[in-house]
C-alpha cells in the first residue's frame, strides 16, 4: 500500500488540473494583502475598545480629594454615532467622577451632530459639574457658522462653558477654560484673573500647542486635539503632524504628560474618544483620563 501511495502523488490522471507553486512575488502579494486585512480589522475594533488612565496628582491647599474625568475629542459625526457618545458616558459615570471637564471638539464639520451630541452627555453625573472648552472643529463647523449651536446644545443639557473663564469649585479649586488657539480667540490674561496664587488650578484648552503659553502658568493643563496620531505609525504619522504653529510642532504633544524644565505649569494631552475622516484607529485607542487629585 506504501507503494501505491507514493505512485498516485508521482503520477496525475489524465484530465486533472495541476496547481503550479507560487511565484515569489504571488507569495509577497498575498502575505501583504493578509497582513494589511489584519491591520484593518484591528483599526476597525480599536476605535471601540476605550482605555481607562489613572492619574494621582498631590495638589497644594486643596481641601479634600476629587476625582476628576476628562473627555476629549468626542467628534459626532457620520462617522462617530450617537450610541457611542451614549456608551462614553457610560464609562464615565462608572468611575464616580466629582467633576467632568470637556476639552473641545464635540463635532466635526456639521453643527447638525451638536444635539445628540449633547443629548447624551446630558447624562454624565458629576456633583462638582461638567465644564469645557472648544475646540477647532467646533468653531469652524458648518463653514464657520455653527458654533453658537454648539455652544447653546451644550447649555441646555448642563454642560458649562467657560471661554477665557474661570470659577471656583468648593474644594478650593478653581478651573480656567480657554479658548482654542487656532480658530478661537485664547486671553490666558483673562483666564486667569482673580485667581490667588496659593490655591490649585486645572486649565482646559484643546490645542497643547498652547502649552508654549501656559506653562508660564501654575497649573496642570488638559488638552486633547491630537488623538494620539488616530492612525499611529512610526516615522509616517509624525511626518502628517508637523503642522507649524507658535514656532512648535504639535507632534511633539502627541499623548501623555508634558513638563518643561524652569517652568511651573505640566500637561497632560489626551488621545480624546471620537476620530476624524476615516473609522479608524491604530496604536492610539481612545482613552477616558482620570485624575485622582488629593491634597499635598
Amino acid at each position: 500500500m506504501a507503494i501505491i501511495f507514493s505512485e498516485m502523488n508521482v503520477h496525475t490522471p489524465p484530465g486533472t488540473a495541476t496547481h503550479p507553486a507560487l511565484s515569489r512575488r504571488q507569495f509577497l502579494v498575498r502575505t501583504l494583502a493578509l497582513f494589511g486585512a489584519d491591520l484593518l480589522g484591528t483599526a476597525i475594533s480599536e476605535r471601540q475598545r476605550i482605555a481607562t488612565t489613572f492619574h494621582r496628582i498631590p495638589l497644594r491647599a486643596l481641601r479634600q480629594p476629587v476625582r476628576l474625568v476628562q473627555l476629549s475629542d468626542l467628534h459626532r459625526s457620520w462617522c462617530v454615532p450617537e450610541g457611542f457618545i451614549a456608551h462614553v458616558v457610560r464609562r464615565a459615570n462608572a468611575l464616580r467622577p466629582d467633576v467632568v471637564l470637556l476639552t473641545g471638539d464635540f463635532v466635526t464639520h456639521s453643527a447638525h451632530y451638536a444635539e445628540s451630541c449633547a443629548a447624551q452627555l446630558a447624562h454624565l453625573r458629576a456633583p462638582l459639574g461638567c465644564y469645557a472648552c472648544l475646540g477647532n472643529h467646533d468653531h469652524d463647523c458648518s463653514r464657520q457658522r455653527g458654533c453658537p449651536a454648539v455652544t447653546r446644545a451644550l447649555a441646555e443639557a448642563g454642560v458649562r462653558m467657560l471661554t477665557n473663564r474661570n470659577l471656583r469649585l468648593d474644594p478650593r479649586l478653581w478651573i480656567v477654560g480657554i479658548d482654542d488657539c487656532f480658530t478661537g480667540h485664547p486671553d490666558p490674561e483673562a483666564a486667569f484673573r482673580n485667581i490667588p496664587a496659593t490655591e490649585p488650578v486645572i486649565a482646559m484648552t484643546h490645542n497643547p500647542i498652547y502649552y508654549h503659553v501656559l506653562r508660564n502658568f501654575p497649573c496642570l493643563t488638559l488638552a486633547g486635539h491630537t488623538h494620539g496620531g488616530q492612525i499611529n505609525l512610526p516615522i509616517i504619522t509624525s511626518v502628517f503632524m508637523q503642522a507649524r504653529q507658535f514656532g512648535r510642532s504639535v507632534q511633539l504633544y502627541k499623548q501623555g504628560w508634558f513638563h518643561e524644565p524652569g517652568y511651573p505649569g505640566r500637561m497632560y494631552v489626551s488621545r480624546g474618544l471620537g476620530v476624524v475622516g476615516i473609522p479608524l484607529r491604530f496604536r492610539a485607542t481612545p482613552e477616558i483620563a482620570v485624575f485622582d487629585l488629593i491634597p499635598a
